[in-house]
């Protein structure tokens, strides 16, 4: 009971706060998200095709031909997305990080401190989103073959598909949640590639009923714009404007980018509560 009045704690406390310096790295890749974006609406110029084309076109032909490279817009997106967090986010993510501890270890959030932390904290963050996008891989393999199975033997058509997605969301949020708090040890002071990493997974797991709460109450807006893209892209397509796929895209991506931020302030907040109790 006491964790979860401190993640409400530390909901309430990252939601009021809010530091733009603090969120600044998330906007960093916020734009090169939507950047990928607008390349995808002009795959007619060279330039598009030299962008996004690329990208898309791993799907194959088909994914760089109007109307159809929007049902497949989605995935080359995810692609770009997991691109970024693992190579640019492994910097950009400890680097909030250690601006949002700063308060709290009496250090200045700016200054080279904080980017020395950040820059040790890269390598156990991209180890440790390498690990969790191995097990976000292996699940999206496992739930065709076994939920959308059930689920579709037991109801059928849409009800399957979208029970099928929120169970698969709900699986990787809890993975999500696992490896959570490696950055966030990363970058404290004197910490060591082993106890970011085992301590992180570690804390993640003690943690994690009221993590879980922290990440399901900041995400639900910008599900409500994956869905449909995710759930039926080419009923978007075929049955609305293909650039509707795009529109709903970007505005995840803004979301998401202030999710993301706001999912690590709070549990930052929650880990320096719980040293709190530990000391």
């Amino acid at each position: 009971m006491d964790d979860l009045r401190s993640a409400r704690a530390s909901i309430r406390e990252a939601w009021s706060d809010f530091r733009w310096l603090e969120y600044r790295p998330f906007a960093w890749m916020m734009l090169v998200e939507l950047l990928f974006l607008y390349l995808a609406l002009n795959l007619g110029k060279p330039w598009g095709m030299a962008g996004a084309g690329i990208i898309l076109k791993l799907s194959g032909e088909r994914a760089v031909h109007y109307p159809t490279s929007f049902v497949f817009l989605s995935s080359a997106y995810a692609r770009v997305e997991s691109f970024l967090f693992a190579f640019a986010g492994s910097f950009l993510i400890p680097l909030s990080l250690a601006r949002i501890l700063a308060p709290m270890s009496s250090m200045p959030p700016t200054g080279p401190e904080t980017v020395r932390r950040a820059r040790r904290a890269y390598g156990v963050t991209l180890v440790g989103y390498i690990m969790n996008f191995a097990l976000l891989v292996a699940w999206e393999f496992l739930l065709p073959l076994g939920p959308h199975r059930w689920f579709g033997s037991l109801l059928g058509g849409l009800k399957a598909d979208l029970l099928t997605w929120c169970v698969g969301v709900l699986v990787a949020f809890a993975i999500a949640v696992v490896f959570l708090y490696v950055p966030i040890r990363a970058v404290e002071e004197n910490a060591t590639f082993r106890d970011a990493l085992w301590g992180g997974i570690g804390e993640g797991f003690r943690s994690f009923g009221p993590t879980l709460l922290i990440v399901l109450v900041f995400a639900w807006p910008a599900l409500l714009f994956l869905a449909p893209v995710q759930l039926a892209p080419t009923l978007l397509v075929e049955r609305f404007r293909p650039e509707l796929t795009a529109i709903l895209i970007a505005i995840a991506a803004v979301l998401n980018s202030f999710v993301n931020y706001f999912i690590f302030s709070a549990a930052s907040r929650l880990h320096w509560i719980n040293r709190g109790r530990e000391a």
